[in-house]
């Protein structure tokens, strides 16, 4: 089982239209809600690909038990404590004559400090059921900076794989725990280690691909931490036996039922796709018994690893709603 954790729980509000006018009062009847949150899409997939998981994080508010019958009636195991503070709410706004999605996101409100103590419980209560941590995301206002430092130190002493998916002070506080994957987006890269700018968002520039490297042999030889970068359609890079690697990004998917045969479908809904791609590494690292990042074995299969996230994350891609692949 993959135990994964969000302190940042969202419902999601999905809405298409055919065209956005701005300034103008715009209808549809096409629209969904989801229980949501990077954790939460997480989990989803790894369950859609057939991977045990069990979600911990919190909700409280008007929007606790709507949160949570969402989350039961797409067979999410969930774990969360009463925070107290109302659950937030995210909606995307897909386009589909311009086919772009639009994000509008609210921000966390701080948890009831009884929280902590509670998720701290919760956390301790599951590790021993579980073979990996992932962490994903923020953490919502109220928590202690340490916690998910402590988290990780307790896997790590417990003999678990763990896969962060964090930014800013909390990866760079749980890096001197050794944690053996970071996956991050290129921005996320360049905001939590300064000396590392992107310059453009195309990592294809050669200027960036050496500082990048830079930065990722300095982290694997302190931290002995793998290190995957992505960039929405551009390549995803990653450290492998001593050299930065880089795997481009397909637009189709296989299809199971035709051996042999490739489909291409339109990108309706990126939301959750960072997400998606965790999950689908997830599986195919999983599925070779989570082999550490230092043997033969991970260095050989981090390519097909990274396959297959690809190929979830398209299948995230083309799917209306965010966290599924079906």
């Amino acid at each position: 089982m993959v135990l994964v954790v969000c302190l940042n729980p969202t419902l999601q509000k999905t809405l298409l239209f055919s065209s956005l006018r701005e300034g103008e009062v715009n209808r549809t009847s096409n629209y969904y809600l989801d229980a949501s949150g990077k954790g939460v899409n997480v989990a989803r997939i790894l369950g859609q690909l057939g991977v045990p998981a069990v979600h911990l994080t919190h909700a409280g508010g008007v929007f606790r038990e709507l949160f949570l019958t969402l989350a039961e009636k797409d067979g999410l195991q969930v774990l969360a404590p009463d925070s107290g503070s109302d659950v937030r709410f995210c909606t995307t706004l897909l386009n589909l004559n311009k086919g772009t999605t639009t994000e509008l996101v609210e921000e966390a409100r701080p948890v009831e400090p009884a929280t902590e103590k509670e998720v701290r419980g919760a956390f301790q209560a599951l590790l021993g059921r579980v073979q990996c941590l992932v962490i994903s995301g923020t953490r919502a206002p109220g928590y202690r900076d340490t916690l998910y430092a402590d988290f990780v130190r307790d896997a790590k002493e417990a003999g678990k794989r763990v896969v962060l998916d964090i930014r800013g002070l909390d990866l760079l506080s749980c890096l001197p725990f050794r944690p053996d994957v970071v996956k991050t987006n290129l921005a996320e890269f360049a905001g939590t280690f300064q000396e590392v700018s992107p310059g453009g968002e195309q990592i294809r520039d050669q200027w960036v691909l050496q500082r990048v490297g830079e930065e990722f042999q300095r982290l694997a030889r302190k931290y002995g931490v793998v290190f995957i970068i992505t960039n929405g359609k551009e390549d995803t890079l990653y450290y492998n036996k001593g050299q930065v690697m880089r795997m481009p990004v397909k637009s189709k998917a296989s299809d199971e039922n035709i051996p042999g045969e490739e489909h291409t479908l339109p990108v309706l809904n990126t939301t959750g796709c960072g997400d998606a791609f965790l999950a689908g590494f997830l599986k195919a690292w999983r599925e070779e018994g989570f082999p550490e990042p230092s043997s033969l074995a991970f260095q050989a299969g981090i390519e097909k690893y990274i396959r297959e996230a690809h190929r979830v994350a398209y299948l995230n891609a083309v799917n209306v709603r965010p966290g599924r692949i079906f």
